[in-house]
């Protein structure tokens, strides 16, 4: 169920991108559920690598260097995909802007992650 939340999240925000922002166009409700689902696959397993080998830069920015990894992700995106252009990597940073803010605000309206809530209160599962 989390997975589907998570899609469906993902691909909110990239429709949000693409709406308030001129170079990033969409050509269909399915190219932004592709979008969607593979921006979530490349989140779960090429996000982590480039913050691995981004740390000392990152470090260096005090964290504002991982909009350049996210845009750079938006890129592999645009590149991965038809239906979905982004016009430089400017706007891939903007829209990594853009989509990270529209994440965070569903995920703090829809109570973001609950596994997060049972650390440390002591109770155990059964």
């Amino acid at each position: 169920m989390r997975l589907l939340i998570r899609w469906a999240i993902n691909t909110i925000a990239i429709v949000g991108a693409a709406y308030l922002l001129p170079a990033v166009t969409l050509s269909s409700w399915r190219s932004a559920l592709v979008a969607g689902l593979l921006l979530g696959i490349l989140n779960t397993f090429v996000r982590p690598l480039f913050r691995l080998l981004t740390l000392p830069i990152n470090v260096l920015t005090l964290g504002l260097f991982v909009l350049v990894t996210n845009g750079f992700i938006l890129m592999i995106l645009d590149w991965l995909m038809k239906g979905f252009d982004i016009g430089g990597f400017f706007w891939a940073i903007v829209a990594a802007a853009i989509i990270s803010v529209i994440t965070t605000l569903i995920n703090i309206v829809i109570g973001g992650d609950k596994r997060s809530s049972h650390r440390g209160s002591g109770r155990s599962r059964r």
